[in-house]
């Protein structure tokens, strides 16, 4: 008995399609997705310490100066420790002193983590285990990705809007907003940065 009315759920099933799926044609103009366009930016709060540069990062406003390159950090993640005391290290050696590329690291966990605990991690010299003496950037899961030159909302959060990345990765944003290489080694690489920041001055 059981099988057959398995049998007969399975056959309503087949035989009736379209009365499982959505007719998108049904749908008004602003509830269809937007397609992310290429050429993104973003505004996000800071720690807001000297090293900041003020209270607010401005993605586009930074790429007038040259092209960026992001660090998705989170407080708790061992490869994001590894890179930023990696790029450090560079920075202290003045192997970066030459070039216009701007480092910043983006905080992927607004949802979990909060500022304090990525202060706690990587926001003061003295007391902080990872020490960033670049801009970090403290989006939420509300912060917007905007279309790059024309300020357009996307619609999207800047985590989808830039592929939601996992963390640690590294992502090189040319200057006309458009995400022009990813790395997502999880341990910090020289080799794998001298590629990304070549990438950057190309």
């Amino acid at each position: 008995m059981l099988r057959k009315i398995m049998f007969a759920v399975l056959t309503a099933v087949m035989l009736t399609p379209g009365c499982i799926q959505m007719d998108s044609s049904n749908l008004d103009s602003d509830e269809e997705a937007k397609p992310i366009p290429f050429e993104l930016t973003f505004e996000s709060s800071t720690l807001d310490r000297n090293e900041d540069g003020g209270s607010t990062f401005d993605l586009e406003d930074e790429l007038k100066n040259g092209p960026v390159m992001l660090l998705w950090i989170g407080s708790g993640c061992s490869g994001c420790h590894d890179w930023t005391d990696m790029i450090r290290e560079k920075m202290d050696n003045g192997e970066l002193s030459d070039s216009n590329v701007t480092i910043v690291s983006v905080h992927r966990w607004g949802e979990f983590e909060s500022q304090e605990d990525v202060m706690d991690v990587f926001g003061t010299m003295d007391e902080s285990s990872h020490y960033t003496p670049w801009t970090v950037a403290l989006p939420t899961p509300e912060t917007e990705a905007y279309e790059f030159g024309t300020g357009e909302n996307t619609g999207a959060s800047i985590y989808s809007a830039y592929g939601n990345p996992g963390t640690p990765t590294l992502q090189v944003i040319a200057q006309n907003g458009v995400l022009a290489w990813q790395s997502k080694t999880y341990w910090a690489n020289e080799t794998v940065f001298d590629e990304g920041f070549s990438f950057l001055e190309q």
